[in-house]
C-alpha cells in the first residue's frame, strides 16, 4: 500500500465504522494524511412516514422515538479523531452509501477508504456486507475493511 495522503473514512453510526475511525485515526498518525469524515445520509422511505400514515393505535411505544442526526452518528467518530490529533473535514450527504463513497473518493482524490465490514443493514452475514462489497469493487484505490 502507498503512503496515503487523504483518506477518507465513511461512518454510519454502527460500532464497526468506529472501528474503522480507530483505525483510519492510527493510520493518520503514522503517515500525516488528512482525514475526511463522511457521513452517507440514505433516508429510508418509510422511517419518514408521519406516525399519522401508519393509521391510529399503530406502535404507540414508537411515538416518541426519533432515529439519531447525523450530528449524533458522526460524533464518536469525530472524537476518536480529535483524541488522536489528527486533522480531518467533515461532509455528510444525502445519497446511496456506496454510491456515495465512491464518489466522494474520486472527487476528494482519496488514496485510502476506510469503512467498517457491515452498515446498519443485517450483522449475522460472516462476510462483508453490500456497501462494502461495492465499494471494495469499484474504489478509485485501496480499501480497508475494518472487521
Amino acid at each position: 500500500m502507498i503512503k496515503p495522503s487523504r483518506i477518507l473514512l465513511a461512518i454510519d453510526g454502527t460500532q464497526g465504522s468506529y472501528r474503522a475511525a480507530h483505525q483510519a485515526a492510527l493510520i493518520a498518525n503514522l503517515t500525516g494524511a488528512e482525514v475526511i469524515l463522511l457521513h452517507c445520509a440514505d433516508p429510508h422511505p418509510s422511517l419518514s412516514l408521519p406516525l399519522s400514515a401508519l393509521g391510529t393505535g399503530a406502535m404507540p411505544e414508537f411515538s416518541g422515538y426519533a432515529l439519531p442526526s447525523p450530528h449524533e452518528r458522526v460524533g464518536p467518530a469525530r472524537d476518536i479523531l480529535q483524541d488522536h490529533q489528527v486533522r480531518y473535514m467533515e461532509h455528510t450527504v444525502e445519497g446511496p452509501a456506496a454510491e456515495t463513497i465512491l464518489g466522494v473518493a474520486l472527487r476528494e482524490h482519496c488514496d485510502l477508504i476506510v469503512m467498517g465490514r457491515h452498515g446498519t443493514g443485517s450483522t449475522d452475514e460472516p462476510d462483508v456486507g453490500r456497501t462494502a462489497e461495492h465499494v471494495v469493487r469499484e474504489a478509485p484505490c485501496t480499501v480497508m475493511v475494518a472487521a
